[in-house]
């Protein structure tokens, strides 16, 4: 059925009593004896009737209808593996013709070709410089990209070697995928270092494993040394009989501070064709030794164990527990955090800190709430020595930090918590966890947090959180939530508030050989406004290597990113200065660039990965020198052209030809009316 030319917005019965209007005002206006014909006054009342009419449809705001038939057809996505290995056997120039050859014979069956690269949608010709394979979202991004249009098949086009994101070879599919196997399938003798595992920040002090996985095609039972080295020398050796897969394994003290450069490394054979495979490189950050948290008590309480067991979760973490008459010495170590339990009471212990450290204050009915107030600017107007009893409900308009919003529910099964009961002023306090009494949120805290850039600390409410874990572990046999709440909050304190007035830092600590490095700056006067047009002049250098390479940037009070090309791998250092109000400000650190050489592990193409693909979605592989039987393939398929109707609106108002329509109309009449002699 065909919509109607018309959709009107108004009640469009009111045309017909207006159009009578019309008519009628208009008769009542030519009715009377004119210098002209009766011809004239019917023609003349024609025209400022069609206009009046016109000018009232416009105040209806009709939508004019538009069908149009459109016809689509079936399309073919050419999803083309762009990466580096692709090269190994092919070149460029004779890629690119083998495409073009495809999408001209595709578009000769009546087909419409749709090219994407391994990132999106693309032309022909494609340059082959990708530096890592994802095939599974390469297949991806080319079905969201036709996810509501005609889409016959898939031609995926690769090798086969995917060295990023899930195995393509069991997705599942409605939409037949077919595959192109290119490359070289010869299995050739090759050592390569597969993997390296290893953490990559290290405590100081501390001594870890470096694991080393090796492959060796074509040369087992052959006798390898396998050397670890860093930047000043070869720190280890091992010697191995080579098997088809192994696994060696060193033994690394940290007892350097910083970022670390290592070399794992196999000499390769004489016959070896790909020896890029043969050395990977490792870059472990070594850091100073754990942050340490002291948690002081009154007395004993369940509380403790709680929060110890939850900081135990995190091996950032030294917790040490000071409580008088069960601890002999008293606690003499710099600390980062401190935490307060049953904070405030009158019997709490008295001791001295060094250093800067923030606190978390845990409060119990014995809480002197006059000393939280004198030492934290919290009021809590107590009636007596009441309670309320609560339930913790997350605020999701918390922005120190997160929790994970799939754990929040757990806070319904949480037993209840007393805390005290009154009217609070937190100041400028931002609550993490709220109460709830019965059914009813309330804008009181559980535990808030307090950061005005100089301190911060944080307040729990209640004691018994002890409870939350134990149920926690019953319902779920883990304490996921109240280990994330514990850790977080601990988190948050112990970083220190960046108060410096020049900060220039990578965007990351990591970069790939070839990607652009890039830089943030922020620069900030004596009372830390945002300036921006200072000069900046940035050093960069390596450890070994002290020539410096040196750019000048001028700093911006937006989010602006600065670059300075491209780099070889490395740890590099650098130096950014700047003056601020006649001072000089520096900003130093450090940054990686990696080589990740995953597209030159192998030269032996997958084509079993790609006919397994093509055997669990309903398609095909083929090989190069198989293309017409592909071409004949998808012309014998059942994929047939869409009609599509496309419906589009059209408000008359926006027909701007109607004004020129309307102003010549009564135009017309005036100039009638007044050369005939009416006046």
């Amino acid at each position: 059925m065909r919509d109607p030319s018309f959709v009107f917005l108004a009640n469009a019965w009111w045309l017909l009593p207006a159009t009578i209007l019309i008519a009628g005002i208009t008769y009542l206006m030519y009715a009377k004896k004119n210098p002209w014909a009766t011809y004239v006054s019917r023609l003349l009342g024609a025209l400022r009737i069609i206009a009046t009419v016109i000018i009232f449809l416009i105040l209806l705001n009709p939508l004019i209808n538009h069908l149009t038939q459109v016809i689509e057809k079936p399309i073919i996505a050419l999803v083309v593996d762009h990466s580096l290995s692709m090269m190994q056997h092919e070149d460029s120039i004779n890629m690119n013709q083998l495409l073009v050859e495809i999408d001209e014979k595709i578009s000769g069956l009546n087909f419409e070709p749709w090219v994407f690269n391994l990132e999106a949608r693309t032309e022909i010709p494609i340059r082959f410089d990708a530096s890592s394979t994802n095939l599974n979202q390469a297949l991806n991004v080319g079905f969201e990209s036709l996810e509501t249009r005609n889409l016959a098949a898939v031609l995926l086009i690769s090798d086969g070697l995917y060295n990023q994101g899930l195995s393509p070879s069991y997705r599942q599919s409605l939409i037949p995928i077919h595959s192109l196997g290119l490359g070289d399938t010869t299995t050739r003798k090759d050592i390569a270092i597969k993997e390296v595992r290893s953490n990559q920040v290290v405590y100081q002090g501390n001594r870890f494993p470096i694991e080393v996985y090796i492959d060796a095609t074509g040369y087992t039972g052959i006798k390898k040394t396998v050397i670890l080295s860093d930047d000043d020398g070869i720190i280890s050796k091992q010697n191995l009989v080579l098997s088809s897969q192994m696994k060696v394994t060193f033994e690394m003290d940290a007892d350097k501070f910083g970022l670390q450069h290592l070399r794992i490394k196999i000499l390769p054979e004489a016959d070896e064709i790909n020896t890029v495979n043969n050395e990977k490189d490792l870059f472990i950050e070594i850091v100073e030794g754990k942050e340490k948290i002291l948690l002081v008590a009154s007395a004993p309480h369940p509380d403790i164990r709680a929060i110890r067991m939850a900081l135990a979760e995190s091996e950032n973490y030294q917790t040490q527990i000071y409580i008088p008459g069960l601890t002999k010495t008293l606690p003499r170590d710099t600390f980062d955090v401190i935490i307060h339990h049953q904070a405030f009471s009158d019997n709490f212990p008295t001791l001295n800190y060094s250093g800067s450290p923030t606190f978390l204050y845990i409060l119990d009915k014995r809480s002197n709430l006059n000393r939280l107030y004198s030492k934290t600017n919290i009021t809590i107007e107590q009636s007596g020595n009441q309670q309320d009893i609560i339930k913790p409900v997350y605020n999701p308009n918390f922005t120190k930090f997160e929790l994970d919003r799939s754990y929040v529910d757990k806070f319904n099964d949480y037993p209840t918590l007393k805390v005290p009961y009154g009217s609070y002023d937190l100041g400028t306090h931002e609550i993490l966890l709220q109460q709830r009494v019965g059914n009813l949120t309330i804008d009181k805290p559980v535990l808030s947090f307090f950061d005005n850039g100089s301190s911060k600390y944080g307040v729990f409410y209640g004691t018994g959180i002890w409870n939350w874990r134990l149920q926690e572990l019953a319902m779920s046999n883990n304490a996921s939530l109240f280990d994330q709440i514990i850790l977080k909050s601990i988190q948050y304190l112990s970083v220190q508030s960046d108060k410096r007035k020049f900060i220039f830092k990578p965007i990351t600590p990591f970069f790939q050989s070839g990607d652009l490095i890039q830089f943030t700056s922020e620069s900030y006067n004596d009372i830390y406004e945002p300036i921006a047009g200072n000069r900046i002049t940035l050093k960069v250098f390596q450890g070994k290597d002290r020539s410096e390479s040196i750019f000048n940037f001028i700093g911006s009070d937006a989010n602006k990113t600065l670059s300075i090309g491209t780099l070889g791998k490395g740890i590099y250092f650098y130096e950014a200065l700047s003056v601020s109000n006649g001072k000089n400000l520096s900003s130093k650190g450090q940054f990686i660039i990696k080589d990740a050489q995953l597209e030159r592990a192998t030269f032996t193409a997958n084509h079993d990965l790609l006919k397994d693909l093509a055997d669990h979605t309903g398609g095909r592989f083929y090989k190069k020198n198989e293309l017409d039987s592909l071409i004949r393939d998808l012309q014998d398929s059942q994929a047939k052209s869409i009609l599509h109707s496309i419906q589009d609106f059209t408000k008359l108002i926006d027909l701007k030809w109607l004004l020129f329509v309307i102003i010549i109309f009564f135009s017309l009449e005036w100039f009638f009316r007044k050369y005939l002699g009416s006046y």
